[in-house]
C-alpha cells in the first residue's frame, strides 16, 4: 500500500479550520480511508480520524489537544513530519530526522513523503509510508499542517524476501554445492577485480592453487563417495583457513584455488601452510574401521608489475606443477 498526500486547498483551508461545522470536519476526515491527523500552526492535534484510531489503538479523545502526536511511533517525543512541514520544512532538518528515507512530493508543492521502519507500531513494529503538506490560509499564512499514513509492511515484507531469493540464487549459482566454496566461473571474474584493484592502487596480490594428491588413485581404490567425501572435507579445511578479505574456490575437480588480497609471498604462506597441514593431519575414517589420509600439493606467486591473468595463472600452475614433482604435500612460490 501507498501512502497519499490528503492536501486542503488553501481557499477552503480557513473555512474547515474556522467556520464549518466541527461535526461536519470530523466526518469529512472519517471518510479517508488513510490514518490521518491534522496539526495546528502550534503542532496542537485539531484531527484524529477514525482510520488513524484504528492503526495506532489510540482514541481521538485522548489525542485531539494535546502535542502526543509521536505516540504511536516512538518510544519519546520527536518530530513528525507534520510538525518538521510546520517548522518550515527544510531539507537538512527532514534528513536530520529521516536520513535517506524521504523525498520532495511530485504531487503536492513544499510537501515531504517518506518511508521507514517503527518498532513502536503493533505487535512486531510495522513499515510505513507517510507524507505529510502544510495547510495555508488565502493570505499564504500556514495555518496548520496534515499528515497520512499507509501501512506498508506487507510489500516490503513480499520486497525483502523477493531480494533474498535473489541473494540466496546469485549465491548458488557461483557455489560448488560439494565443497561449499565458489566456482570456477566466479573464480575467473574475482581474480580479474583482485587484480585489477592491485594494480591500480598498488596493493600486495598473492594465488595459491592447490592440487589433490594421488586422488584418482584414492578415487579409483576407495571409490566416488570417499573421493567426494576428501573433497568436502578439503573445501571446509580451506574455508576455516580464511581470513575476511581472502575467497576460496573449486575451480576443476580436484583443483582449488585461495586468492589472497593485500597479502605478499610470507602472509600467503602462513595461509598455504595452515591448509596443508589441516588436511595432512586429517583422518577420514572408513566404513570398515580403517582410516586413510590425503595430502595437497600448492603453488603460490605474487603479482608483479605488467602482469595479466594469464602470466599469473601461468606462474602459479609451474610452481603447484614442481611442487608435484618435488615430493607432493609441499608448497612451492615462485
Amino acid at each position: 500500500m501507498v501512502a497519499k498526500v490528503v492536501s486542503v486547498p488553501s481557499a477552503v483551508a480557513p473555512a474547515m479550520i474556522d467556520t464549518v461545522d466541527p461535526s461536519l470536519l470530523v466526518q469529512v476526515f472519517d471518510r479517508i480511508a488513510l490514518p490521518t491527523f491534522v496539526l495546528d500552526k502550534n503542532h496542537v492535534i485539531v484531527h484524529w480520524n477514525s482510520a488513524m484510531e484504528a492503526m495506532s489503538r489510540l482514541d481521538r479523545s485522548e489525542m485531539i489537544g494535546t502535542k502526543d502526536q509521536w505516540r504511536p511511533f516512538y518510544a519519546s517525543p520527536r518530530p513528525c513530519l507534520a510538525d518538521l512541514i510546520l517548522e518550515g520544512g527544510n531539507d537538512a532538518d527532514v534528513e536530520h530526522y529521516y536520513t535517506n528515507k524521504y523525498k520532495r512530493s511530485e504531487l503536492i508543492p513544499d510537501a515531504f513523503e517518506a518511508e521507514d521502519f517503527f518498532p513502536e507500531c503493533g505487535a512486531e513494529g510495522e513499515w510505513l509510508h507517510f507524507t505529510a503538506a502544510n495547510i495555508v490560509s488565502p493570505e499564504g499564512e500556514v495555518i496548520g499542517a496534515i499528515e497520512t499514513l499507509m501501512n506498508i509492511s506487507a510489500r516490503k515484507k513480499a520486497e525483502f524476501e523477493l531480494m533474498e531469493r535473489e541473494r540466496v540464487y546469485k549465491e548458488l549459482s557461483i557455489t560448488d554445492s560439494l565443497t561449499g566454496l565458489h566456482n570456477s566461473r566466479h573464480f575467473y571474474s574475482q581474480l580479474e577485480l583482485a587484480l585489477e584493484t592491485s594494480r591500480r592502487y598498488h596493493h600486495p596480490f598473492t594465488i595459491c592453487f592447490f592440487d589433490l594428491d594421488n586422488f584418482k588413485i584414492l578415487n579409483d581404490t576407495y571409490g566416488h563417495l570417499m573421493g567426494d567425501k576428501v573433497l568436502e572435507t578439503f573445501g571446509a579445511l580451506v574455508r576455516s583457513s580464511l581470513r575476511t578479505l581472502d575467497s576460496g574456490y573449486r575451480y576443476g575437480g580436484e583443483e582449488f584455488a585461495i586468492l589472497l588480497p593485500s597479502t605478499d609471498i610470507e602472509g600467503a604462506m602462513i595461509v598455504a601452510e595452515r591448509v596443508r597441514e589441516s588436511l595432512e593431519n586429517y583422518q577420514f575414517a572408513m566404513p570398515d574401521g580403517e582410516k586413510i589420509k590425503s595430502t595437497v600439493s600448492i603453488g603460490v606467486t605474487s603479482y608483479t608489475s605488467g602482469d595479466d591473468v594469464q602470466a599469473l595463472m601461468q606462474r602459479a600452475d609451474v610452481a603447484l606443477y614442481k611442487a608435484k614433482h618435488q615430493g607432493k604435500n609441499c608448497i612451492i612460490t615462485i
